[in-house]
């Protein structure tokens, strides 16, 4: 397609602020609106969060004038865990799993029986952070939903949502591209596998969305200020749609596998578009 792209670590970043012309450096070379078509983001990691700054002060320093794919969302939410999510669905009326959330050990009893009462178990254990479908944990019973709890430390009881569990083996996830659903992928879980993503071996193929899955998923990317993302949406037994969470930085290996679609193609065109 003829654009030159130049792959960084977030460790490769270089920053000069002063009140005249700010300075960003990507491996000693200065990035501005002359030499660069845009920028995209995977996942700024450590425990420190000294990458997510230096993406956000990249955003703030050079967005204006280069494109940076996803620049509302970043701006607004500096980190977009799952709890801060289910904050803007409620409030933008997209549905959502039911969800509670605890902060101290003296709920961890009421919770189980709110559990019991309200859903029934299993129940469902996601970390607000998690990602792949790595942190996520069911529970048959209260019991061991009320061991393992109590084995986690206080202070980070709250990054844990506890969910409905819905007996749906398998979730669509719809890439929204420059506010375009641009196709759906299935995930089903595999054997007693009861996660389906494909990162913990899922099985993918493609997935023919309606026009209300389309839009549901645009509405999601259009709330959260998203330019590029994966939305994931999983139904009940009465075909309900939920929305579990957004992934900004969306990788699309088992998507492009399985719907055919050239994904990566589809952003640089994106980014041709912004020029």
């Amino acid at each position: 397609m003829g654009v030159e792209v130049n792959r960084a670590l977030y460790r490769e970043l270089e920053f000069d602020l002063n009140d005249g012309k700010p300075v960003v450096k990507v491996k000693g070379e200065v990035i501005n609106e002359k030499n660069t078509l845009g920028c995209w983001f995977r996942v700024a990691g450590t425990v420190s969060g000294k990458y997510t700054e230096g993406r956000n002060l990249l955003i703030k320093t050079i967005g204006k004038e280069v494109f940076c794919a996803n620049y509302e969302g970043y701006t607004k939410w500096a980190r977009m865990g799952k709890i801060a999510q289910h904050g803007v669905f409620i409030e933008n009326d997209i549905p959502i799993v039911p969800t509670k959330i605890i902060y101290s050990r003296s709920q961890i009893s009421d919770l189980s029986c709110q559990i019991a009462k309200d859903w029934g178990f299993p129940v469902i254990a996601k970390h607000e952070k998690g990602y792949q479908g790595k942190s996520v944990r069911k529970f048959e019973t209260a019991k061991e939903m009320e061991k393992w709890a109590n084995k986690i430390h206080e202070k980070n009881l709250g990054m844990f949502l506890w969910q409905k569990y819905l007996p749906t083996r398998w979730d669509i996830r719809v890439i929204v591209l420059d506010g375009k659903a641009i196709g759906g992928m299935r995930r089903s879980a595999v054997g007693k596998e009861f996660r389906s993503n494909f990162s913990l071996g899922g099985a993918v193929e493609a997935y023919e969305l309606s026009q209300k899955e389309k839009e549901l998923a645009e509405k999601v990317a259009e709330v959260c200020g998203l330019d590029y993302c994966g939305v994931d949406i999983m139904k009940d037994e009465k075909n309900n749609d939920y929305i579990l969470e957004v992934n900004r930085q969306c990788q699309f290996q088992g998507f492009e596998k399985s719907t055919g679609i050239n994904v990566a193609k589809m952003v640089v065109e994106m980014f041709l578009r912004k020029e």
